[in-house]
């Protein structure tokens, strides 16, 4: 059994994987828990494999957890090829290793071409085609981000957050709310629609607070980074 640990922007998600498949998984909120790392499994484990795209203290942290249990760590990282699906980039290593990751389980988990969204932090697109062409994708601020946004460069201070998206609000703190929710329901839509995928794949999470209001149905997959780190250390084993 081996631990895979995605370190997000501003969560660190986990799951204890034997091969393939993930057996447990939890998520810890970084900034709400000085000591994140304490609140990873302690069950015996054979090595990490990690994906980051955070702060290079947290991924020292995780180093320092696995040393001092005497677990290898490895790294992911985005590459030019993996197993039948090939990278878009240019300078492949630039595509965020997290995106990579959802791609990889994408292609594992199905034929035709998939259109891959992770809400998080950022709102990421990526489209794999059916011949495993990873075409390339988008980077918008998520929901969260953008009511962030809002709050440090404007004078709105909204008490409350919580809105069906709603055209025409009647109060500034739905019309906030709405607002940017309503952006990324109209982004994955338009997406969807003009990419014409034969699937949907939705992560990240901020994934279920979308997918109620999306035009089509996609196909919510949670772990699905976790997923793609999991099949990753399954192929790279001797």
């Amino acid at each position: 059994m081996i631990l895979v640990v995605d370190i997000g922007n501003t969560r660190c998600k986990w799951a204890l994987a034997q091969g393939t498949a993930l057996a447990q998984t939890g998520v810890v909120a970084r900034g709400d828990h000085a000591d994140w790392i304490e609140l990873l499994p302690a069950a015996p484990v054979e090595a990490v494999h990690v994906s980051s795209v955070a702060q290079p203290e947290a991924l020292a942290r995780l180093r320092a957890f696995a040393d001092a249990r005497g677990i290898a760590v490895h790294v992911a990282v985005s590459t030019t090829q993996a197993h039948d699906l090939t990278n878009a980039y240019a300078e492949p290593q630039r595509l965020g290793v997290d995106r990579w990751m959802a791609c990889i389980a994408a292609r594992a988990s199905g034929d035709g071409s998939v259109l891959i969204a992770d809400a998080g932090t950022a709102l990421t697109l990526d489209f794999v085609d059916a011949e495993g062409a990873h075409r390339g994708g988008l980077i918008a601020p998520g929901v969260a981000t953008m009511r962030g946004a809002l709050r440090r460069q404007t004078q709105l201070r909204p008490a409350s957050e919580d809105a069906a998206p709603v055209w025409l609000a009647r109060d500034t703190d739905t019309a906030i709310a709405a607002g940017t929710l309503r952006s990324a329901i109209s982004l994955l839509d338009n997406a969807a629609a003009e990419l014409a995928p034969d699937r949907l794949l939705l992560t990240g999470g901020g994934a279920a607070q979308l997918a109620e209001h999306l035009a089509q149905r996609w196909s919510l997959r949670p772990h699905l980074v976790l997923e793609g780190l999991a099949i990753q250390a399954h192929r790279s084993q001797p």
